[in-house]
């Protein structure tokens, strides 16, 4: 980005950006947020919010945390992403074991994915799978909460709680 006035980046935002929940229109720009201290977020303006949205889609440790850019610039060093799909690294399996140690029973294998989407998706194909394998092909119904989040891919959206409510004609 070459300029980096409010006005710019809102005009920017209007232009280029498509949030995933925002309204879009003319004269309709979300706050831009560019910086982070703790709990708290800060807009290109200067004014603050209290950060209560950053948990959904990732995980809310705070901004601005020292320890936390340390520890990543280090992983970055090593290895910045590689994916897990057929193959392992030292600290997924590190952190695998450490989170199988909080499941209850004999639940102990991890599978990590990128976001939310991808983790209801993938619980579903398990669900179906398992059910599958029991004999039981037929059973594909889900349970949700009315009112939740369960991601942008295609298969949350028919989760129960997404689809719109119809009135059926009674004649």
């Amino acid at each position: 980005m070459t300029e980096t006035t409010p006005t710019t980046l809102a005009a920017k935002a209007d232009r280029y950006l498509w949030g995933h929940f925002a309204r879009h229109g003319a004269g309709i720009t979300p706050p831009i947020i560019t910086r982070g201290d703790g709990v708290t977020i800060f807009d290109d303006r200067g004014k603050s919010y209290l950060d209560g949205l950053s948990g959904l889609f990732t995980v809310q440790v705070g901004h601005g945390r020292d320890e936390l850019a340390a520890a990543a610039a280090q992983q970055a060093r090593e290895l910045a992403y590689f994916p897990l799909w057929s193959y392992a690294t030292p600290t997924a399996i590190e952190l695998a074991e450490r989170l199988a140690h909080y499941a209850p029973g004999d639940l102990n294998r991890v599978f990590f994915t990128t976001g939310g989407g991808e983790a209801v998706e993938t619980a579903w194909k398990l669900a179906k799978q398992y059910f599958k394998l029991t004999g039981k092909p037929g059973k594909h119904k889900v349970i949700s909460r009315a009112v939740a989040y369960h991601g942008t891919p295609q298969a949350p959206w028919r989760s129960p709680a997404c689809r719109p409510t119809r009135r059926r004609s009674s004649r």
